[in-house]
């Protein structure tokens, strides 16, 4: 999904993103989690077996803590790093997650061709333009503008699920938002709220 940016008289932007490297983590996070509570209810997605993919074990969560700070920061400082092929480009990076092995070189083969068979096609990244309606995206834009005086540009990365292994991923004029904090209407002012701390006008 390309940019999509909103401005107004002030000269406060935004720009929103549905980066490959941060919503590849999230799947590979949700497939771990599913593998450790495997008698819930309601799965996280993707639910599939991933049992021989030699996805690190004892170490995964703090390995993914450093690997999703590092693409953190690799995002907010440019916006060339995300990109349709990412995933092979920093392929060292990602692979971290699994075993440095040949089940391990597997594994993460398997779980790009997974998460790009979906991410790629229109129940995916695709899905995610509805994100931009008048109900949602355009207002807490305009929520936000009337809060911020500002000409500066904050970065919106957009995530299809939560991030449950991490803390809060704000920084100034960057943060990372899960679609469900978009589409529901009671999550908006703490959404707006969290979003202006990002914007430091200082």
């Amino acid at each position: 999904m390309g940019n999509n940016q909103e401005r107004v008289h002030s000269g406060f932007e935004i720009e929103v993103n549905a980066p490959y490297s941060l919503n590849y983590l999230i799947y590979v996070q949700n497939i771990y989690l599913n593998s450790k509570n495997q008698d819930k209810d309601t799965p996280l997605f993707p639910y599939l077996d991933s049992s021989k993919w030699g996805m690190l074990d004892g170490e995964f969560e703090q390995t993914y803590n450093e690997v999703w700070e590092e693409t953190l920061n690799n995002n907010n400082n440019s916006g060339m790093y995300d990109h349709n092929g990412i995933l092979d480009f920093d392929k060292a990076l990602f692979q971290k997650l699994f075993e440095d092995n040949e089940t391990g070189f597997y594994g993460y083969s398997e779980s790009v061709k997974s998460f790009l068979a979906w991410w790629d096609e229109i129940y995916g990244k695709i899905a995610l333009e509805g994100v931009f309606d008048d109900d949602r995206m355009n207002k807490i834009y305009r929520e936000l503008s009337d809060s911020i005086n500002a000409d500066k540009r904050l970065k919106i990365d957009l995530i299809y699920d939560r991030a449950f292994l991490t803390g809060q991923s704000e920084n100034s004029w960057y943060a990372v938002l899960p679609i469900e904090d978009v589409f529901r209407y009671k999550h908006r002012p703490e959404v707006i709220s969290n979003l202006v701390k990002c914007c430091d006008v200082n």
